[in-house]
């Protein structure tokens, strides 16, 4: 067998072994009740941080844990322990998407994305500003 041969069948391994761990996450989006109906289980939960509550995170007492409250899809409301440092802009998040499982009557976030405002909204810069004059 030659060396191209090897090359070959172990990249078609490696993307095959790729597209079956894409195609097998949990990608689908949950409320918290389902969450909470499948204690054990890992979901995606995705909704907005609620500001009425304030995020709680002390590095002298946990460096990996951050409190804070999310307001799900459905508006319910919940109290969720994210296990690492407090993300860097957190309170200006517009969206987060939150992966983690109920253990305990917690939920227990292990990964957290956040959607950010962009700095480049029509409001504070327009395509107009940005053309420049001819002349």
């Amino acid at each position: 067998m030659s060396r191209l041969n090897i090359v070959v069948i172990l990249m078609v391994a490696v993307l095959m072994g790729t597209l079956f761990s894409v195609f097998t996450a949990n990608s689908e989006s949950v409320v918290f009740a389902r969450a909470f109906a499948e204690p054990g289980i890992e979901f995606k939960v995705s909704g907005t941080l609620d500001t009425d509550h304030p995020v709680m995170y002390d590095p002298m007492v946990e460096v990996a844990e951050t409190r804070f409250h999310m307001r799900d899809k459905d508006g319910a409301l919940q109290e969720v322990v994210l296990r690492k440092a407090k993300p860097t802009g957190l309170e200006q998040s517009e969206s987060i998407d939150l992966y983690g499982k109920v253990v305990d009557g917690q939920f227990i976030a292990t990964e957290m994305l956040m959607k950010c405002p962009s700095k480049y909204n029509e409001e504070s810069h327009s395509l107009a500003e940005a053309k420049p004059e001819a002349g």
